[in-house]
C-alpha cells in the first residue's frame, strides 16, 4: 500500500465567595471588660523592712490570673527597685500593633484604617482562568502541537476545536512573538527545509572507507524518548573512541505513525543536507503502537491495513537515510514489562527486521535478548560484566536507566564498529 505523499504534510511542524458576615475579625468579638482596680489610694506593695519578699508560685498565679494582665502584681513586676522613679505600667497593646505584642490573650483595641476584605473563591478562580488564558495566548502554537500528539479520538478533537480560536487570536495579535523570539534565541526555531533532491548520490559512496581521527565516522542518532538515554550513551561511548563524531536528536512522544505531530521524514532529509552523516542509528516504536489516520480513515493498531501503512513508512525512512551510500543501523526496542505493550513492540520489531532485509545498507539490530534475563523474560535487574545485579530499567517498565542505556548502546556500537572496520575498544 503506498504511503501518503510527503507533500501533503505542508504546514506540519517538523522538528523542530463567602458573605461578609462570615469574615473573622477581632471587631466582632465582644468581650466583657472587667472593672479596673481603684488606684486612688496610695499603696506600697513592698514588704516591711527586714522582711525579704520572694515571689512564689502563688504570686505567679495571681500575676497571670487577671484578664487584662494589669493587676497589682503587674506594678510589682515593673518595679525597678528602691530609689528608682515609679510609674504606671504602659497600656497594653493589641496584637499586631507597633511596638511589640501586648499581654498574652489580649485582643486588639480599636481597629485602625479600613477593614480588609477577603477575596472570594470565585474571584480567585476567575483570576486564575484569566491568567491561564493569557499564558495560552502567548504560547498557543506550542500547546496546539502538544495536543496534536495525543492519541486519535474524540477528546483530542474537542481540545483542538477549543484551541483553534485561541491560536487564531494569538496569531492575529502577534502574541506568540515572544515565544518565537525565545526559541530563536535558544536555537529552537524551525529553519528552512530541504528536499530529497538536494541529497546527492555521489559517485563515491560513503561506505566503505577508512575511519581515522582526521576523518572520523559521522554518526547521526535519532529516535523517540527511548533514544534519550540510549542515544546519549551511544554518543558518549562512540566519541570515546576518538574515531566517531556523533550527533543525537530525539523527540519525546514522536514516531512514524503520527507525522501530523512531528514530521520525521522531513527532519531526516534536512539533516542529511545539513549534517551530512555517514551513518544513522534509528530507534522508533515506543509511541507508534497507536491508531493511524490514513487518507481520512482511522486504522486500528495491529490491523493488516495498519501494518501495511506502517511498513511503508518505515521503508521510506530507510530509503531516505541510505541515499548516497549511507549506512543505517535500525535498532529494535528491548523487551517490555506489560504483556500487551510487549506484543505491539514485538510486532513493530518484526516489521523493522523485514524492511531492513529489503534495503541495502540497512542493518537491523535486535536488542530483545540483550535486555532480557537468562530465561528470556523481562527483568529490572541484569548482571553486568562483573556479575553484579544492576538496575537496567526505569519504574515504568519501558525506558532505560543509565546502566541500561550503556548496556544497549555498547551492543549497538559493537555492530557499527564491525561494519565500518573500526577497531573495537577493550
Amino acid at each position: 500500500m503506498p504511503d501518503d505523499d510527503h507533500e501533503n504534510g505542508a504546514g506540519r511542524r517538523p522538528f523542530d465567595g463567602r458573605p461578609e458576615d462570615d469574615l473573622f475579625t477581632w471587631d466582632d468579638m465582644a468581650r466583657a471588660q472587667p472593672p479596673r482596680p481603684d488606684r486612688s489610694r496610695s499603696e506600697d506593695p513592698r514588704p516591711p523592712e527586714g522582711i525579704e519578699h520572694r515571689p512564689g508560685l502563688k504570686d505567679a498565679t495571681r500575676r497571670f490570673a487577671a484578664d487584662d494582665g494589669l493587676g497589682d502584681e503587674w506594678d510589682e513586676w515593673l518595679d525597678p527597685g528602691e530609689g528608682a522613679q515609679r510609674r504606671a505600667p504602659r497600656a497594653a497593646r493589641g496584637l499586631g500593633e507597633s511596638g511589640g505584642p501586648g499581654p498574652p490573650g489580649r485582643p486588639p483595641g480599636q481597629r485602625k484604617g479600613p477593614r480588609r476584605r477577603k477575596a472570594s473563591a470565585g474571584a480567585v478562580l476567575v483570576a486564575m482562568l484569566i491568567g491561564f488564558f493569557v499564558a495560552g495566548l502567548l504560547d498557543a502554537k506550542a500547546i496546539e502541537t502538544d495536543v496534536k500528539g495525543e492519541p486519535l479520538g474524540s477528546w483530542r478533537s474537542i481540545e483542538l476545536a477549543l484551541l483553534s480560536p485561541m491560536t487564531a487570536l494569538s496569531g492575529a495579535l502577534r502574541l506568540d512573538g515572544p515565544a518565537e523570539a525565545l526559541n530563536a534565541m535558544l536555537g529552537r526555531e524551525e529553519g528552512p527545509h530541504h528536499s530529497l533532491t538536494e541529497v546527492k548520490n555521489k559517485a563515491k559512496p560513503k561506505w566503505p572507507r577508512v575511519i581515522t581521527r582526521k576523518r572520523p565516522l559521522r554518526l547521526y542518532i535519532v529516535g523517540d524518548s527511548m533514544a534519550q538515554v540510549f542515544g546519549s550513551s551511544l554518543e558518549n561511548l562512540a566519541e570515546d573512541t576518538h574515531l566517531v563524531k556523533a550527533k543525537l536528536e530525539y523527540k519525546i512522544s514522536s514516531g512514524l505513525t503520527r507525522p501530523d505531530y512531528f514530521d520525521w521524514p522531513q527532519r531526516l532529509i534536512d539533516q542529511l543536507v545539513e549534517y551530512d552523516p555517514d551513518a544513522t542509528t534509528v530507534l522508533f516504536g515506543a509511541n507508534d503502537g497507536q491508531n493511524v489516520l490514513y487518507k481520512g480513515k482511522v486504522l486500528e493498531v495491529g490491523s493488516k491495513a495498519w501494518q501495511e501503512v506502517y511498513q511503508t513508512r518505515v521503508g521510506r525512512a530507510m530509503r531516505i537515510l541510505t541515499r548516497g551510500g549511507r549506512r543505517v543501523f535500525w535498532v529494535g526496542n528491548p523487551i517490555m514489562r506489560d504483556a500487551g505493550y510487549r506484543e505491539r513492540i514485538a510486532m513493530m520489531d518484526h516489521i523493522y527486521a523485514a524492511e531492513a532485509a529489503k534495503h541495502r545498507g540497512v542493518t537491523f539490530i535486535n536488542t530483545w535478548r540483550l535486555m532480557a534475563n537468562g530465561k528470556g523474560s523481562y527483568a529490572e535487574y541484569l548482571r553486568d560484566d562483573d556479575g553484579d545485579q544492576v538496575l537496567m530499567r526505569a519504574p515504568d517498565g519501558i525506558h532505560l536507566t543509565r546502566a541500561g542505556g550503556d548496556r544497549m548502546a555498547q551492543g549497538v556500537l559493537d555492530v557499527i564498529e564491525k561494519d565500518w572496520g573500526i577497531p573495537q575498544q577493550p
